[in-house]
């Protein structure tokens, strides 16, 4: 039977995983609504210049980028939660 210390530092570390866990999580929604303005602004300058003019340039690079955000913000999630599953098989938890 483990004792109540035990069980406290037991719940302290499957708290830390999940806390881990959420943030995680809100990382990957940040790099998400930072690809949607990014994604929207882009839309923006396309949508309301001349076709030739720097601004829909700019706009089309900022298309360009909001992608590339979507794809580092999702590397960025599966690299951390392979991190955090490695963590709990080691910790046991």
């Amino acid at each position: 039977m483990t004792s109540l210390k035990q069980k406290r530092e037991i719940d302290g570390v499957q708290l830390a995983l999940l806390r881990t866990e959420l943030a995680n999580r809100r990382t990957l929604l940040s790099y998400i609504k930072t690809a949607l303005g990014l994604a929207v602004t882009g839309l923006g300058l396309l949508h309301f210049t001349e076709a030739q003019s720097i601004y829909a340039w700019i706009g089309a690079l900022l298309l360009v980028v909001a992608v590339l955000t979507v794809g580092v913000g999702l590397i960025d999630y599966l690299r951390t939660k392979a991190k955090i599953q490695r963590e709990k098989l080691d910790a046991e938890v």
